[in-house]
Order: C-alpha cells, then structure tokens, then sequence
C-alpha cells in the first residue's frame, strides 16, 4: 500500500507540472474557456505568493517554508508508511505530498506557481480564486488525513 501510495503522489506531481507546462505555453493569461459547461473554467494565472498570494512580498522566506513544508509532509508519510492499516492518512499525505511537492518544485524553479482552475460556482469570492491540481490535492488529502486521524483507534 505505501509504495502504491508514493506513486500516486509522483503522478499528481508529475501530472500537474504537466497541465501547468500545457497551460503556460497555449493559455493566454487571466483567459477564460468554459471547461465544464460554465462551472470549471481554464484560465492562467501566476502566483507569486501562497494560497490568495500571501507572502508574495517575500518570495526567499516563503522558499524556505515550502521546501521546510514538503519536507514536514515526507516525514509524516514515512512514518505513517511502516504502519499497518492507516490508509486514509497514507492516501492523505500522499496527496498532500504530490500537490505540494508540484507548486514548491514550480516555486523553486521559477519564484512563481501556475494557477489554471476557477469554479464558477459558489460566492463571487471563490468564483475568482484560481487553483491548480496541486492545490486541489493538498486540499483533499488534508481532508482524507484529518478523516483517517478521526477514525483512527491508535491514541
């Protein structure tokens, strides 16, 4: 189950550096093209901080927190990964892993992570952030993680 688990967490990486090349090179930036009748739209868009573009002031300190971030998350993964049992927070972490691992391996590259995704649903406040597969990773394995840890009978 972990090395399943780590492969997952190379293909969201791999996965979204991928769409985010695609997107870089054939999406003109803050375009939009209805992807899913009107409710997904692919758009381009740089950001130079972190989530909603915190910290973007500061481009070195938010490097060595996403290279010490990607780095707490691998060792989480490796010691839940020796474990029995535990596949939530191993599906979780794995998540979590390759979404971070592919904004901070683009961050690190190039001071700046390719957002490609709106949702055109909810408030006008979440209709304009733009996200990316990584993102949408981190975001659903946090939930996995935090689920696996509430069912968890270990103390």
């Amino acid at each position: 189950m972990a090395m399943g688990c780590l492969g997952f967490a190379a293909a969201i990486c791999g996965g979204d550096l991928i769409i985010k090349d695609y997107v870089k090179e054939n999406v003109a930036e803050r375009s939009r093209k209805n992807l899913v009748g009107n409710k997904v739209i692919l758009t381009k868009y740089f950001n130079k901080g972190a989530m909603l573009g915190a910290m973007a002031d500061n481009p070195e300190l938010l490097k060595g927190m996403t290279v010490f971030g990607v780095g707490s998350l691998a060792g989480a993964w490796m010691m839940v990964a020796g474990k029995r049992g535990h596949s939530l927070q191993k599906l979780g972490l794995s998540m979590m892993l390759g979404g971070a691992g592919s904004n901070a391996y683009e961050r690190l590259k190039s001071g700046k992570v390719t957002d490609y995704i709106r949702f055109n649903v909810g408030t006008e406040k979440f209709r304009n952030v733009i996200y990316n597969v990584g993102d949408l990773a981190v975001f659903a394995g946090t939930l996995l993680l935090l689920l696996g840890e509430g069912l968890s009978r270990d103390c």
